[in-house]
């Protein structure tokens, strides 16, 4: 008898822990149905709410209520309409309300070759780590980017470099997205650099740096990604005055269906960590539709120039980026040819990716580098004339990463450059280009290796007259 009454025992004690450990669930950690109740299920109830799907209280207690509302948001969103909100449901409510990228939700060991909302996920929070390029349309495929991405992050963080995003993987980078929430902007080390020397430059400390990212020890090497903690960050790169030019003034932003930080960010063409310093948004935050935030609007001052053939000479970080808007049509004139095509910047983060507007203005371009170079990456000095303004830069003609014929985003063989597989970085269609090409401006670096490339910065100052 007191043999069953210790099985009873441990039973009930076993059944108590295991209640109270999903009681205490975090979202995405398992799958929620009727009958269910938790934190987790309170937090999905929170986010149905806040997108118009819920409107009853948040209990927490997965009812009839909440499935038919799960079911109405799987049927608006082409998911299955089972009224159980698995990995793909949660997933796609989370990306809704704007907060993909600042939590992982690990389901399951990924690597590549596999599919899932759970990968796109992964993509999402790799590129507000900077280990995949802010311009990324991200896709449920792990491809090589993808694992080239994880394996950047591994080796960031001292972990397995293998490119699987697996429980070690995905505990570390929730550990550094808790410490992120409130990062200024991510710099890539340079030669030279040191712990101390970048804390000199954003006015911080070592010690913050190595807790913002998770560095056991102050050695550092070159092409690290590294998060520079809040606080005022001069982001200066050799242009102290003319920082001291630039303001900024803020408008407001409503909160639409579908919007998230990344994209309301691309779409009034600042970086996305200015836009949650801007609202002190953090790792935590979640948008909900009809909230009010705050758009920061830079205001470049116009710059002499020594004479009408020459542009201004803007810093990247601090000037250009603003003034060279994504998707807005500009004229671009070679210096010394007179030369002149149309273009648009449709991705770049560290420069601008450019591509022509149409087929007329790809055949000027390449009549132009196979006039003067045997090589379509040879820079030459351009002036960028936009919004009334003129802007000095430097250029490349090399068409790169994307094809014409397929669809913007999507995963394709054979890109342009000898890029192979890949996301094809081409969103305007049917100008001739396959891909798209570099305008560099001062200061400005390439998207791989973070480094200054001196031929584009000479071609820069030749076309300031500097």
């Amino acid at each position: 008898m007191k043999k069953y009454i210790r099985i009873w025992v441990i039973a009930a004690l076993f059944m108590i822990v295991f209640a109270s450990a999903a009681q205490a669930a975090a979202l995405g950690s398992r799958s929620l149905k009727t009958g269910m109740s938790g934190e987790d299920v309170a937090e999905l109830q929170q986010l149905l709410k806040r997108i118009g799907y819920f409107n009853t209280n948040v209990t927490g207690y997965y009812g009839d209520i909440t499935r038919a509302s799960v079911i109405k948001f799987q049927s608006n969103h082409g998911l299955t309409r089972d009224g159980i909100a698995g990995p793909n449901t949660i997933f796609r409510l989370k990306y809704e309300n704007g907060v993909a990228a600042d939590s992982y939700i690990y389901i399951r060991p990924l690597k590549k070759g596999m599919r899932g909302a759970d990968v796109q996920n992964l993509q999402e929070v790799l590129k507000k780590l900077g280990h995949l390029p802010a311009g990324l349309n991200t896709t449920q495929y792990y491809g090589e980017m993808t694992y080239s991405g994880v394996k950047s992050f591994q080796k960031q963080y001292g972990l397995t470099v293998d490119g699987k995003a697996g429980p070690a993987t995905a505990a570390a980078i929730n550990k550094v997205l808790s410490n992120t929430g409130n990062a200024g902007t991510v710099y890539t080390v340079q030669a030279g650099d040191s712990l101390w020397k970048i804390s000199q430059k954003y006015n911080t400390s070592v010690e913050q740096l190595q807790k913002a990212n998770g560095l056991k020890s102050t050695t550092i090497y070159v092409g690290q990604k590294l998060t520079i903690p809040s606080g005022k960050a001069s982001q200066d790169r050799g242009s102290a005055d003319r920082n001291q030019t630039v303001s900024v003034t803020y408008q407001n932003y409503t909160i639409k269906p579908g919007d998230s930080i990344w994209s309301i960010a691309y779409a009034h063409s600042i970086p996305q960590n200015e836009l949650l310093k801007a609202n002190s948004f953090n790792a935590n935050t979640v948008l909900y539709v009809g909230q009010v935030i705050k758009i920061p609007v830079y205001h470049v001052p116009v710059k002499p120039t020594p004479g009408p053939q020459y542009g201004e000479l803007l810093d990247w970080w601090t000037e250009a980026q603003y003034v060279l808007k994504y998707n807005v049509p500009f004229t671009v004139t070679d210096f010394y040819t007179g030369t002149s095509f149309k273009a648009v910047r449709t991705f770049g983060a560290n420069h601008a990716d450019c591509e022509p507007l149409t087929s007329a203005d790809t055949a000027a371009i390449t009549k132009l580098w196979n006039q003067y170079h045997t090589s379509y990456w040879s820079t030459r000095p351009v002036i960028i004339t936009i919004n009334g303004r003129k802007l000095a830069a430097s250029m490349s003609a090399s068409f790169h990463a994307g094809l014409d014929s397929a669809p913007n985003g999507a995963y394709v063989n054979n890109r342009s450059g000898g890029y192979g597989y890949g996301q094809n970085f081409d969103a305007i269609k049917g100008n001739g280009a396959d891909g798209h090409f570099d305008i560099h401006f001062l200061n400005s670096t390439s998207h791989g290796s973070g480094a200054v490339n001196q031929n584009h910065q000479r071609d820069i100052k030749i076309a300031a007259g500097k």
